[in-house]
């Protein structure tokens, strides 16, 4: 729904300058951003949401910006019930969260399933920063991984993850893990044949930690925020890890994810790594 178009007769000319006119549905809660300017209509804008969208039950506003550790997003409820848990269903995948306590991007979804694809039988796959698991959970119902595992240290990320190994029931090839990646990592005695770093935000901080993790000829996916117009500097930061280590890089390609700000997109690299 398209704010703007919908509140143009409630609103002032100036007052819909300055009002954004999408936001997110992350299940059946709506996520919008309110000016300061505007807050003393909000209410009339959650009405709005709530009655042209019957599948919204309840409208949240951001309070602040993502952040902290764990990249969280403080909301405030504003229409409908109260309650920051909810439940998304992305391609057939069951995804249960509270969008106020871990981090959810709701528009990877595409991504997710990107990702999955590429994945060839028999593969064992380790996706680092997994949150409630979308990726473990997506790469396993639709591909033929043999071994999928996820590591999160956000705890209330890693219990909603485990919850929703639960709700996604007959894929069996997932091992959920909670902790520090630096910390976990060198305790495996295996490689794998892909490794996804989720992290888009200072990913390239465990590039190092992450490589000896993937097996010569293995694929990583890195994710990253760039320029529009400076994407070969997120491949130089693989290369530049993976000289360091002695590895060869044959090939990297970059896939635009989303933009993120204005120039500003989230990209991910996928890199053969020798």
């Amino acid at each position: 729904m398209n704010l703007k178009e919908t509140l143009g007769s409630l609103f002032s000319q100036d007052e819909l300058q300055l009002l954004v006119r999408g936001y997110d549905v992350v299940g059946d809660i709506a996520i919008i951003i309110i000016p300061q300017e505007l807050e003393s209509k909000e209410q009339v804008i959650a009405e709005v949401i709530l009655a042209n969208n019957p599948n919204i039950k309840v409208v949240a506003k951001r309070a602040a910006q993502y952040g902290g550790e764990f990249r969280t997003l403080p909301v405030t409820i504003i229409g409908g019930k109260d309650r920051r848990e909810t439940e998304v269903r992305e391609f057939g995948i069951r995804l249960r969260l509270n969008v106020e306590k871990v981090y959810f991007s709701i528009r990877s979804g595409n991504e997710r399933r990107r990702i999955a694809s590429l994945v060839q039988p028999g593969e064992n796959v380790l996706v680092l920063f997994s949150g409630i698991a979308p990726y473990p959970l997506m790469i396993s119902r639709y591909s033929l991984a043999r071994r999928i595992v996820g590591i999160e240290k956000n705890p209330v990320a890693h219990d909603y993850a485990l919850l929703n190994l639960k709700l996604n029931k007959k894929l069996n090839n997932i091992e959920l893990l909670q902790g520090d990646v630096r910390a976990l990592l060198p305790l495996f005695s295996t490689e794998f044949d892909r490794v996804v770093m989720v992290l888009p935000k200072s990913g390239e901080d465990f590039l190092e930690a992450a490589l000896p993790l993937l097996r010569p000829g293995g694929y990583l996916h890195f994710y990253d925020m760039q320029k529009s117009d400076s994407f070969a500097e997120s491949i130089t930061k693989v290369r530049s890890v993976c000289e360091a280590a002695k590895r060869s890089l044959p090939a990297a390609d970059v896939a635009v994810c989303g933009h993120c700000a204005p120039r500003t997109c989230r990209i991910c690299v996928d890199c053969l790594v020798g």
